[in-house]
């Protein structure tokens, strides 16, 4: 007579054959989920290489330059350093204090060449009339496809700093006074990222997420913007 097929029951020892099956079927599970764990490690990007120098308060000193947002001019260290306040706030208006020498205390923030420092609050004074920066040089009319994202964290507080994930942190940021940046890429690949001036709500409703921009680009201290029509 053929053998009847184990029958388990729960209060019971498992049936020799049974168990040696649940072994094979969760070995395979594991298998398959160090296989599925390795592939999107792998297939991961790496984070940009970026530093918040966070509680590490550094004295500056240089020409403020006012527009289109607060900036230092530190002499010798390439573009200026944006300047931003406290969590998901910009430092509000300094435009009497456009072109004067100015010393402050911060926390730098950078990501390649691009770099700001979080203001210590109560740590800015300014002296007398800095070196004048040169005026702005007109680019000519441009049309941009690219990404808007929050400088503040795109530079280097938060990792990665744009993208959806990073969405709604980015409104607040911008909506704080965060100065919103565009990053566009060229045919190779390269990332430039400009500041983007004459900001308008609505784009709130567009971060995170391809958007055409066409508006006059200029120089200035090395630095582009992207004056949006």
């Amino acid at each position: 007579m053929p053998s009847e097929p184990e029958f388990y029951v729960g209060y019971l020892p498992i049936p020799h054959s049974l168990k040696k099956t649940i072994c094979r079927v969760l070995a395979g599970l594991g298998a398959v989920a160090v296989t599925t764990a390795v592939i999107l490690i792998a297939g991961q990007q790496p984070f940009a290489t970026s530093t918040f120098e966070f509680q590490q308060y550094r004295a500056s000193r240089g020409t403020l330059l006012a527009g289109p947002y607060p900036a230092l001019m530190i002499p010798g260290q390439g573009l200026p350093w944006l300047l931003v306040g406290p969590g998901k706030h910009g430092v509000g208006d300094l435009r009497q204090l456009d072109g004067h020498e100015v010393q402050l205390k911060g926390e730098r923030i950078f990501r390649g060449q691009d770099h700001m420092i979080e203001l210590q609050p109560g740590t800015l004074s300014a002296g007398g009339q800095g070196d004048l920066a040169a005026g702005a040089v007109d680019l000519g009319e441009v049309q941009l496809t690219g990404e808007i994202v929050d400088s503040k964290c795109y530079f280097g507080v938060m990792n990665p700093g744009n993208g959806k994930v990073h969405r709604d942190c980015a409104v607040r940021c911008i909506s704080g006074g965060i100065p919103p940046a565009f990053l566009v890429r060229d045919a190779n690949g390269h990332t430039e990222t400009l500041l983007l001036a004459n900001w308008k709500p609505e784009l709130l409703n567009h971060i995170a997420e391809p958007i055409t921009i066409r508006g006059r680009l200029a120089r200035s201290s090395g630095r582009l913007t992207l004056y949006a029509e």
